[in-house]
């Protein structure tokens, strides 16, 4: 266990990390991106569409093969790409040269995304608590810094966009450092996913659609009405930082689907707006509106960041594949809202501006009435499962250990293989666990294929193992998988172990 120092180290490391991530994506959408408008606007899109794509393939990568992620080498080759894209992008801006602008902003994009993640999983070494008020203070902590930075020209905001990066790298690491330890040592998740479904949130969950769906209303506040390039922010983003501080406060902390209806009802709020006072161009107009949505769209951010670090820290094996995969779905709408932000903006009329709007709340509803009906983040968060060792009985072959490649492999003491059952109870058997597997595929009714695969889950094998030794599919593997704890009644190896080991008592 940590001791009370070292707690408050992880803590104040995660709150630095968070705030630079935070103030930094400020910085750049007010500071940055405007410099694009009259070179190359198109680069901002670019860029985001290739910081979607590497976020992409950090999810897929940490799903498939997360023993080969190095630390040490993704860090220093993002970190090279994250400078040469600035430099890149400052040499633009003394030479006005549209190709290597674009190209400045996506080395910087690529670049950024391997350290964000690093941040993100950080912060699943923090208790829940501890979690959303280190996000609380974070995003209040942001608020503070934009004041004195209103002031400061655009090139201290650049020279210190340039240096963030290696800050936030600097106070994550040793967390970071101790998440990747342990995916490291454990079997890939698409595979355990099949004995422990539990464990894993598939690409498509609610969750993530739920991500993209409120990125579009903070993509489309940054480029609706903008001047100059620079969104339009208010005050108003101080509202979810005040919800998320009274949550965390009290003694009994509630469902954090709280902050996702107050998300849901600020940005419906501004969307309405639009339609309704769409006509008034004026300052106060813009404010009231991008205000609204700014803080239907801070109030999910830090939803999202809490969300993923409370499924992280339940399961750290497959913390990387969800910050990543989540953050993609986060780029993704973002995008998405923007250019739905630039079409709006470039529509001509009151009327046609208040059609599409209306077109584009009535699908944020629509989503949120049917694909995320009787979705829970806090459901979610209590339904994922770690990825912990198996405890097989003394009937089995021996011990628990790691050599099937993760957490979840078995073998004897002589290192010998495991026996496949046999179909029947008349045929011979080997142990008194496997006496125990034909009872109990007997007593449910299993095909003999079944059978053999509830005898190879029983001594602990996992799903690599047992496509290797039955010459299955991964497919067939995991529909076998299904229905064998479909007929058991069982949500994961270790109940099915259960089963198992008290047939016959």
């Amino acid at each position: 266990m940590h001791s009370t120092t070292t707690v408050r180290g992880a803590w104040l490391r995660c709150l630095v990390a968070l705030t630079i991530e935070v103030f930094g994506t400020w910085l750049t959408n007010v500071y940055l991106y405007p410099h694009f408008v009259g070179l190359a606007p198109e680069a901002r899109d670019i860029s985001s569409a290739v910081g979607v794509a590497t976020l992409t393939v950090l999810a897929v990568w940490a799903l498939n093969r997360p023993s080969s992620i190095k630390e040490g080498p993704m860090t220093l080759t993002s970190l090279a790409l994250y400078s040469l894209g600035y430099m890149l992008i400052l040499i633009d801006l003394w030479q006005h040269n549209p190709f290597m602008l674009v190209a400045g902003s996506c080395l910087r994009s690529v670049g950024s995304r391997w350290i964000v993640v690093l941040a993100g999983i950080s912060l699943c070494t923090l208790g829940r608590r501890s979690c959303m008020l280190c996000i609380a203070s974070a995003f209040g902590l942001s608020y503070l810094l934009r004041i004195p930075f209103s002031f400061a020209g655009a090139d201290v905001a650049v020279a210190v966009l340039v240096s963030i990066m290696f800050v936030m790298y600097a106070v994550c690491r040793p967390l970071a450092l101790e998440m990747l330890a342990v995916m490291g040592g454990a079997a890939p998740a698409r595979e355990t996913s099949i004995t422990q479904p539990a464990s894993y949130l598939p690409f498509a969950h609610g969750l993530f659609v739920a991500i993209f769906v409120f990125r579009i209303a903070y993509g489309f506040a940054l480029t609706f009405e903008t001047v100059d390039g620079a969104p339009q922010t208010t005050m108003l983003g101080v509202i979810p930082l005040g919800l998320l501080l009274v949550l965390a406060l009290l003694p009994r902390q509630p469902k954090a689907d709280i902050l996702y209806e107050a998300a849901a009802l600020l940005v419906t709020a501004g969307f309405l707006s639009i339609i309704v006072l769409n006509g008034r161009v004026d300052v106060a107009h813009a404010a009231l509106v991008n205000g609204l949505l700014f803080a239907g769209s801070e109030c999910f951010e830090v939803l999202m960041w809490f969300v993923l670090a409370s499924i992280g820290a339940r399961n750290k094996v497959n913390a990387l594949a969800v910050f990543a995969w989540g953050r993609a779905a986060s780029s993704f709408g973002l995008l998405c809202g923007a250019t739905f932000g630039h079409w709006t903006g470039a529509l001509e009329g009151s009327l046609a501006i208040s059609t599409l709007v209306a077109v584009v709340l009535f699908g944020f509803q629509a989503v949120n009435l049917t694909a995320l009906k009787g979705f829970s983040f806090q459901g979610t968060i209590d339904g994922v499962e770690a990825v912990a060792p198996l405890r097989v009985g003394a009937g089995s072959l021996g011990d628990v250990g790691k050599a099937d490649g993760g957490l979840t492999g078995a073998v004897d003491g002589g290192g010998s293989e495991a026996p496949v059952c046999p179909s029947t109870p008349s045929e011979p058997v080997a142990d008194g666990l496997e006496v125990r597997c034909v009872e109990t595929s007997a007593a449910f009714g299993l095909t003999p294929r079944e059978s053999e695969v509830l005898c190879l889950l029983a001594h602990g094998r996992n799903a690599a193992y047992i496509q290797e030794k039955l010459v299955l599919s991964r497919n067939t593997v995991k529909t076998h998988v299904q229905n064998i704890y479909a007929k058991l009644g069982v949500h994961s190896q270790q109940e099915l172990i259960d089963v198992v080991e008290a047939a016959g008592e």
